[in-house]
């Protein structure tokens, strides 16, 4: 494992900001060239924010919509889920799996989880099976 301490990771981010010139998908492959565990302590820390780690963990950047949303919630917050949209009857959520160590969109029917999906194209597959399984 390997450890960094906070005030590490507040110089690493700093650096990281500096070198992509704040450009968010020049940020997320900056991320991509990190040891993955520091990476992930990055991406679910406040020093990020959620569309940056979309960037990162999906390697696309967002439709508008939910860039904007996004943009609006520290990364950290995806330890909790951060709602990025809603397909039929279901919410699609964006989080971080501790026990797998990786982010999802999840399909949220209201009452749990139906459905998750890691890597590219994430949201694509969440929302096609949300039309698919979560209609009225």
């Amino acid at each position: 494992m390997t450890a960094v301490t906070d005030a590490e990771l507040n110089a690493l981010a700093d650096d990281l900001y500096d070198r992509s010139g704040d450009d968010d998908v020049e940020l997320a492959r900056l991320m991509h060239e990190l040891d993955p565990e520091i990476a992930i302590r990055l991406c679910t820390s406040d020093l990020t924010n959620a569309a940056q780690v979309y960037m990162y963990a999906f390697n696309e950047v967002p439709d508008e919509e939910v860039y904007d949303l996004l943009l609006l919630e520290p990364s950290s917050q995806l330890l909790r889920g951060v709602r990025v949209g809603t397909v039929e009857l279901a919410e699609l959520v964006m989080g971080f799996d501790k026990t797998k160590n990786l982010f999802f969109i999840g399909v949220w029917n209201g009452e749990k989880f139906v459905a998750a999906f890691a890597g590219d194209e994430s949201y694509d597959r969440a929302a096609a099976y949300a039309r698919k399984n979560c209609s009225a």
